[in-house]
This record gives structure tokens, sequence and C-alpha cells, in this order.
């Protein structure tokens, strides 16, 4: 199946070249991280489509948004995103580094492509440091600098598809971390390029 999704999207590279490049991450604010150039993430955003169709598990919201379009960004979708993706025990929202919009959007279309109706089961996002620090004390296995709290990772599943599939994907993207719990979540974000199993 990787195989398969790395020549689907492979065969729109060329086309991708000309494409409008994530160093445009930067005007959406200052918490995006630098773009990968060579990354195969930013070589292909021309073919992803910007949608994305969540459920968030921990507070049974559902959502689907179109972040990117003709005018670039649209602010309304990123700032319901930033809403969705927020700390929900703090209620509080930090600016989403897009990037992971665009591998969240890249991998849903994928998944699609095999006939997954295409909804993100989001279980984390953005977390405060009081938060983070709570999941610490009870031994939730958070790192004390984690990219969460600059709102720079995203923990998911694809119901349906099995999870080192997701996990190969991101890592084949070059999204950053990525980090695979099997039977439970993949882990992606906007760090420097590495993957593990949980």
């Amino acid at each position: 199946m990787l195989s398969r999704r790395q020549v689907v999207f492979g065969s729109v590279a060329a086309a991708a070249a000309s494409a409008i490049g994530l160093p445009a991450f930067g005007e959406i604010g200052p918490e995006t991280a630098p773009s990968r150039p060579t990354s195969r993430l930013d070589q292909l955003v021309s073919a992803i489509r910007p949608e994305l169709r969540m459920f968030n598990a921990n507070t049974n919201e559902r959502m689907s948004a179109r972040f990117y379009g003709p005018t670039g960004y649209d602010p309304v979708e990123i700032r319901r995103i930033n809403w969705f993706m927020r700390d929900w025990r703090e209620s509080e929202m930090k600016q989403v580094d897009v990037r992971l919009l665009w591998a969240l959007a890249a991998i849903r279309q994928a998944a699609m492509k095999d006939g997954h109706d295409g909804e993100v089961r989001f279980l984390s996002g953005y977390r405060s440091r009081k938060t983070n620090d709570l999941l610490r004390r009870l031994g939730y296995g958070a790192a004390e600098d984690s990219l969460h709290i600059s709102a720079r990772a995203n923990d998911f599943s694809l119901p349906g598809v099995p999870m080192w599939q997701v996990a190969e994907y991101a890592r084949w993207l070059e999204v950053g971390g990525v980090g695979h719990y099997p039977g439970s979540f993949v882990h992606i974000d906007s760090g420097q390029i590495r993957h593990w199993e949980g």
C-alpha cells in the first residue's frame, strides 16, 4: 500500500515544482516551523487538497474545513481549526503550525484513495504547559519540551486504516517527527525528521 501511495503522489511531483510551496506558512503566524523545500510534503503541495474532516475524541466535536484557497490561507477556517485543536482541559488555543494541516490533508487524501471516508480521529494538538506537566505526572509519557506545547504536534488515527501504514506514509512525506503507537495513535510534528515506536 505504501508503494502504491508513493506512486500516486510521486506521479504529480513534477507538477508540484511550480506549487505555492510551504514557505508561505510564515504568513500565518510566529508559531510556524521552517519549511523543508526538499521534503516530499513540500514538493507535493499542489497535489494536496487543503481540506480536513475531523472528529475530536476528547470533546466529541466534528468539523470540516478548507484551510487554503485561491487567495491563500483562510483566517476564519484556520481559527476554527486552532479552536478544534485546542487544549480542551484549559480551553486555550494557539496558532497551529499549518505544516501539520498539509500533512493531515495529504494523509487523509491518500487514505481516501483506498476507500477510507477521510475522517481523522483527532486526539491531541496544542497543550498548555500546565496540561503537559499534568500528563507527565500521570505517567502518560509526555516529553518535558513536547512540541505539543508550541502547537507543532498532533496525535491522531484514521479508524480502519492500520496505524503502521499511516506512520509509514507520514515518514515518507518527511513531515518531521513521526511516532507510531501501535493500537493507539500516530504522532506527527514539525520538528526535526526522526521516527520512533511508542
